[in-house]
């Protein structure tokens, strides 16, 4: 490996992680503002309270996953982006999981919401690099028929 390639993937790294560290700043007062319109939403049963609440409360945060699989896509020096988006996916899953802090012994059921949480910011920062990837493709690729 040459100094070049250790360079690039210290940057693409580093991207990474700064995109991930900055989404929190963006995705907070989002949050708030969303929170102020969805204040009085009840859900009714084990489902909804378990899967439907952790993905309605999330969509402010998953918005900004995708806009930072998005930008580490289109700014990595890389011929495959996508694969450095699994990095700030990887951190939104992982600190997603370890992150809750209970009043309560938590059940199954809150095991799931935050299982949910977590993959629901994963996989919204992989959809947002396998956009760019796919429109940066189609656009170096353009159909002349």
């Amino acid at each position: 490996m040459n100094m070049k390639m250790v360079r690039a993937q210290v940057r693409n790294l580093l991207i990474g992680y700064a995109l991930y560290y900055a989404s929190w700043w963006v995705a907070y007062p989002l949050a708030l503002a969303y929170g102020k319109l969805t204040n009085r939403t009840i859900y009714h049963g084990e489902f909804a309270g378990a899967v439907l609440m952790p993905l309605v409360m999330t969509i402010p945060y998953a918005l900004v996953a995708l806009g930072v699989g998005a930008s580490v896509a289109w700014l990595v020096d890389s011929e495959r982006p996508l694969y450095w988006a699994i990095f700030p996916a990887a951190l939104y899953i992982f600190f997603g999981t370890i992150s809750y802090h209970w009043e309560r012994p938590p059940m199954l059921l809150d095991r799931v919401a935050q299982v949910i949480d977590a993959a629901f910011l994963g996989v919204a920062c992989l959809g947002g690099a396998i956009i760019v990837v796919r429109r940066g493709a189609a656009s170096r690729h353009p159909n002349n028929s």
